[in-house]
């Protein structure tokens, strides 16, 4: 399981529901996530990795990144979010349901559709509301709503909560890539992929229902390497959805990175966790460009 794009689709369902939930078991309050600076020339970037949605208790602003936000004037993140759930819908409408009067059951067939609707009702999602959806979406809104189920919120979120920060001292903003470009990525997986990726999702939430608490708390321990084990473990079924999601991306955004650190203006860059560890990381890719970079 993983919780890349789970920001967007939480702005999206942010209008319509109220979730609420206790306090995760096993989840660091105190984190002290993986913080990167990279320098090049007098230039400095800072390199921070997010966890989309987070608990209210958890606390994750640490001294280090806290005089890094204070000296940056540029805050860049994965997309903006204005009016994301105005695109998210529209996108939804247009490439997130099946052709003409298929079903999602059709597609799975009756021992699978089975899981999918026990692990549907174990995150607190109305199984009815997946019957037409395409199996992308149907295990993206499973994996927020696995989120949801445990309290986490958009809202407490590292990127949402820096964004604040940048708009209260009017600061500058910066984006990788628009929301569309984002939810794209999921187009790209075959049929068999979309189906693999379902089926991987129900699989998780069925026999590791743990995970969003593992992989929270790998983050707030800066594990890094114990974070790219989870979403190797997570992803292992569905290969083409790593690649597409996560490595094509990161080298689609090295260029922007290398040409924010030469600005002659400091940025803060937050982007979801998974982007920044392994060896395609973002972090590791440039420094085998030969970039100075310290932290983890």
């Amino acid at each position: 399981m993983n919780s890349l794009f789970l920001r967007t689709l939480a702005a999206f369902v942010a209008a319509f529901i109220t979730v609420t939930g206790a306090w995760a078991a096993g989840v660091p309050v105190n984190a002290k996530p993986a913080f990167w600076t990279m320098e090049y020339q007098g230039n400095r970037l800072y390199l921070l990795g997010s966890v989309h949605l987070l608990p209210a208790e958890t606390v994750w602003l640490t001294d280090e990144i806290r005089i890094a936000r204070d000296k940056s004037e540029v805050f860049a993140f994965e997309a903006p979010l204005k009016d994301a759930d105005v695109t998210m819908g529209s996108f939804v409408e247009k490439h997130g349901r099946l052709p003409g009067d298929k079903m999602l059951r059709d597609l799975l067939g009756k021992t699978s559709n089975d899981a999918l609707e026990q692990a549907a009702w174990e995150v607190q999602f109305p199984p009815r509301m997946l019957a037409t959806v395409r199996p992308w979406l149907a295990a993206v809104y499973l994996e927020l709503y696995a989120y949801l189920k445990l309290g986490y919120s958009q809202y407490y979120g590292v990127d949402h909560v820096l964004e604040r920060h940048a708009e209260s001292r009017k600061a500058s903003f910066a984006y990788f890539e628009t929301v569309e470009e984002q939810l794209s990525y999921f187009l790209k997986l075959s049929p068999q992929e979309e189906l693999r990726y379902l089926k991987s999702t129900v699989k998780d939430i069925l026999e590791k229902p743990d995970m969003p608490q593992r992989l929270i708390k790998a983050w707030a321990e800066g594990d890094t390497r114990g974070l790219e084990q989870l979403i190797d473990e997570g992803m292992a079924e569905v290969p083409q959805l790593k690649a597409q999601l996560l490595t094509v991306r990161n080298r689609k955004w090295l260029p922007q990175v290398e040409k924010m650190l030469k600005s002659g203006k400091v940025h803060f860059v937050t982007v979801g966790a998974a982007h920044l560890v392994g060896r395609e990381g973002v972090v590791e890719m440039l420094r085998a460009k030969g970039y100075k970079i310290t932290g983890p």
